[in-house]
């Protein structure tokens, strides 16, 4: 049982490391502008309506001058990281590979 149980617990990290996102619409949210740290947060979706998720923020491995501002709107696409147990993060590591400003939202 205990063996089952540490497989079913080592194939669930192994399926969320390196999870492909695409288009991803979401927004840039400042962290921490003085250290350079700006995460992006999905949209999520509910009933159909897009709403923020404030639970999951990634940290990009790299963002450019031009998309470091507050509530700025993008579409991304990257590479998901892993974030082992005993690491504390303010973010999910991400290998950004797209990133390009939303159309204005009507």
């Amino acid at each position: 049982m205990r063996t089952a149980l540490l497989a079913l617990l080592v194939v669930a990290g192994l399926a969320a490391q390196g999870e492909e996102l695409k288009d991803v619409p979401g927004a840039i949210l400042e962290v921490n502008a003085k250290n350079g740290w700006y995460a992006i947060v999905p949209d999520s979706v509910s009933d159909g309506v897009p709403d923020g998720d404030r639970g999951t923020r990634y940290a990009p491995d790299r963002l450019s001058d031009e998309f470091k501002k507050d509530g700025l709107r993008v579409i991304f696409s990257g590479r998901v990281g892993r974030v082992d147990a005993n690491v504390r993060a303010w973010g999910v590591p991400l290998a950004l590979t797209a990133i390009r400003l939303a159309p204005l939202r009507r």
